[in-house]
């Protein structure tokens, strides 16, 4: 009768289900097939088929629990082993590994005959071929038995590491011992077992408790491998992977300059000082993550970041380049965190509209506005020339910028705080780009002042007013109702009802006291019994809180991080006059005064103001012009005429402008060149005809967009999507509101707004050079 095994390795290609039953054999012929699992045997005759044996693998009752102890590879037979006493050495381990040695050169056919062995060593899992590790590269490929050997070839036709060395290795054919290490190393040794480290391993105790010897399989799997389960799928992942895992790390070297980028990187991103990398705990962290990796400096930090600010700096310039449409500037004032900073930093941040109409905001200079002339420790340490008050650097760090990034003939508007707007030398820039003919209608939208300066001016003109009318309130009602721990409970339920945002420690001392009138007045309503306060202190309280709740609603929306539009500066602003001006008529003789003292600040800013905050409203299609009239002549009367006429006429010049720049009617001239003076001189009448044709044509696609109907006001209407979808149709319109869109109100975020301090760099980096806080603080901003 033939053997199990035998058959079982015969038949293999044709039916995988003889790996679950036992062959019965009758007169040479296979008659039954028994159940490996429940014993359960079934007919199976040749014209019989196998789909029967499949259907019962599948209900079969005894399959689970045996197959927690079924041998998973089936080179290896099982043996008897005592399941209670330990390994002696009357058992029979040198003849279980020699029979399981011998089984492994019976069952597996030399197939090493191809030339390729000789540059590739084979790997094995589980007694089975699974991968080839190139000599060379020591790249690991997949060489299963079905695999084929081609893409080895391949590879060794592509190998680098291979055409470098120029030489063949000898023949690496795998050898029964280099097999045996890979399935039982360290425990196999020359075919041995060290049976001490198999003890645990074969010894199994039985379900029944007694000594007898039981029937268990050895079960050899590589040591940082799980033991197989019944789950096949999830092994063969396991196997897999285990694979993949270790050829990468065989093959993957230490990329110390990718390492550092990233570390830059996160540097930057995070604020982390450059000294972090000298600190003794990470370098003992480095090392235990690769010993073989270099530490790096603080001077080499400073390096890999200015390294990875020019690599970034390249790329948005590039992309910056490509767009055709002009861009907008904002100039901040920037100070070290710390007491009385000697060094105040001017921060250039760029705004426009992309291809795919989203609005881009970035950093593109950051540089020293000025420092004191007693600095002389950053002289010292930075080798850097103190700039005093009177040769502020406004001038040259802006121009530096747009000669750097080439925005000489791009850019539309400055937006600058009041150090940067004051400044001489900024005026002096001005005048410089409009004799060059750099800026559009001769500058006129070029200049502007930053909104949330000019609200906080206002607010800070009449502080002293302010606090004399709440400050003794609020004085009184926060320390009655912090007084015990009663109180403070209450307070703190009241606080966590509001949805105003708590102010920072270091924030604006106006956006404190809307804080506290806030807490108060939302306390009277939630407890009505208590005595807050008098009712004329009440009333005092709301008017108060009203003007500054619009003012911190204006600049919340303005300097909104996410950068609006703007379309939207005009109603925000237009939403602090109607405040004022209704506060003005205030019973109250005090409030009344302070308002209208506000109102006369308000009333010169918006001299400055009307005019590039109203035209980017024409260009919303749900107001046009017929808004801006309705408002100011409500507001002004009479005077209104004079802002409208100005503001059609700012608006015609450049639709003009724009027009001319993008198609300027060139080809008659071109052509009349080719032509003799004299006749030249008969044509001149019927060019100057051409083009007043071609400008009242232009004019005409004003006209109409004035004319159409309005689009209704929706909560998500997207005006840009809305100037994307009607490009055909206003084409040099769509130029201009894609540049007059991005113009910024605010020259920083809300979260600088609102603090005493304006936005900050972290006191370690003060102490860098300009350079490097340049590279930090712009690679921070972009890549966030």
């Amino acid at each position: 009768m033939p053997s199990h095994s035998t058959f079982r390795y015969k038949h293999k290609k044709r039916s995988k289900v003889w790996e679950e039953y036992k062959p019965i054999f009758l007169n040479g012929k296979v008659q039954f097939a028994e159940c490996l699992y429940c014993r359960s045997r079934m007919s199976c005759k040749d014209s019989n088929g196998t789909s029967h044996l499949w259907r019962h693998q599948k209900i079969c009752p005894g399959k689970e629990d045996v197959m927690r102890r079924r041998l998973k590879d089936s080179y290896f037979p099982c043996v008897l082993v005592n399941d209670n006493e330990p390994v002696t050495p009357g058992d029979p381990v040198n003849r279980i590994i020699s029979e399981t040695l011998d089984d492994i050169n019976s069952v597996i056919p030399s197939r090493f005959k191809s030339k390729v062995w000789k540059e590739f060593s084979p790997i094995y899992v589980e007694g089975k071929l699974q991968a080839a590790d190139c000599l060379h590269c020591h790249k690991r490929l997949s060489a299963n038995k079905y695999g084929g050997r081609s893409h080895l070839s391949r590879h060794l036709q592509t190998c680098q590491a291979r055409s470098q060395k120029g030489v063949f290795y000898p023949s690496s054919l795998p050898s029964l011992k280099s097999r045996g290490q890979d399935e039982l190393s360290p425990s196999l040794t020359n075919g041995k077992v060290h049976t001490a480290d198999y003890n645990s391993k074969l010894l199994r105790p039985g379900i029944s408790g007694d000594n007898s010897l039981v029937a268990r399989p050895i079960q050899v799997a590589p040591a940082h491998q799980p033991m197989p389960t019944a789950d096949f799928p999830s092994l063969k992942k396991q196997r897999t992977s285990f694979v993949s895992a270790i050829a990468d790390i065989g093959t993957r070297k230490v990329d110390q300059g990718t390492a550092y980028q990233e570390l830059a990187r996160m540097i930057a991103l995070h604020g982390y000082p450059l000294s972090m990398v000298e600190h003794e705990e990470m370098r003992r962290f480095v090392k235990n993550l690769n010993p073989l990796v270099n530490t790096v400096s603080h001077n080499d930090m400073v390096e890999h970041c200015c390294a990875l600010f020019q690599k970034e700096k390249a790329n948005l310039k590039d992309k910056l380049a490509l767009s055709s449409r002009r861009v907008s500037l904002s100039a901040s004032i920037w100070t070290a965190d710390g007491a009385e900073p000697a060094v105040n930093y001017l921060c250039l941040t760029a705004h426009f509209i992309d291809k795919d109409w989203k609005v881009q905001r970035m950093i593109i200079k950051f540089g020293m506005f000025q420092s004191s002339p007693t600095n002389v420790e950053r002289l010292i340490r930075c080798k850097e020339a103190c700039v005093p008050e009177s040769e502020s650097g406004a001038y040259n760090v802006i121009w530096d910028a747009i000669r750097d990034w080439n925005l000489d003939q791009k850019l539309l508007s400055l937006t600058s705080v009041g150090e940067v707007r004051d400044d001489a030398s900024t005026s002096m820039l001005k005048g410089i780009l409009v004799d060059k003919k750099y800026l559009p209608i001769r500058g006129k939208l070029y200049d502007i002042a930053c909104v949330d300066d000019f609200l906080n001016n206002i607010v800070s003109e009449v502080q002293q007013y302010i606090m004399h009318l709440v400050g003794h309130m609020v004085t009184e009602f926060f320390g009655a109702h912090t007084s015990s721990s009663s109180n403070q409970q209450e307070l703190v339920e009241v606080i966590s009802q509001m949805s105003l945002k708590c102010p920072q420690e270091d924030a604006k001392w106006w956006h404190k006291i809307l804080f506290r009138l806030e807490v108060l007045l939302h306390f009277k309503k939630s407890f009505p019994s208590e005595d807050v306060a008098s009712p004329e202190d009440i009333r005092v309280a709301e008017s108060i809180c009203k003007i500054l709740r619009t003012f911190y609603r204006a600049i919340e929306v303005i300097s909104s991080p996410s950068s609006p539009t703007a379309n939207m500066y005009f109603n925000e602003i237009w939403k602090v006059r109607t405040v004022l001006q209704e506060e003005a008529s205030n019973e109250h003789g005090e409030i009344s005064t302070v308002v209208r003292e506000m109102q006369e600040m308000f009333n010169r800013y918006w001299e400055d103001l009307y005019l590039w905050l109203c035209i980017p409203v024409i260009l919303d299609p749900r107001f046009k012009i017929s808004f801006i009239e309705f408002r100011l002549k409500r507001a002004f009367g009479l005077k209104s005429e004079s802002y409208l006429s100005d503001i059609r006429g700012t608006l015609q010049e450049l639709f003009h402008e724009y027009c001319s720049s993008v198609d300027q009617p060139n080809g008659v001239a071109t052509e009349s060149e080719a032509f003799d003076a004299d006749f030249n001189d008969s044509l001149d009448d019927w060019d100057q005809h051409l083009n007043e044709q071609a400008s009242s044509q232009k004019s005409t696609e004003l006209d109409n967009y004035l004319e159409d109907g309005l689009v209704p006001r929706k909560d998500d209407f997207d005006i840009l999507n809305w100037w994307m979808c009607h490009t055909t149709k206003y084409p040099r319109l769509a130029a201009i509101a894609q540049d007059i869109l991005a113009m910024p109100a605010s020259a920083v975020q809300s979260e600088a707004a609102f603090t005493s301090r304006g936005p900050v760099i972290p006191k370690y980096h003060s102490m860098l050079s300009i350079k490097t806080i340049e590279a930090l603080v712009c690679t921070r901003d972009w890549m966030r």
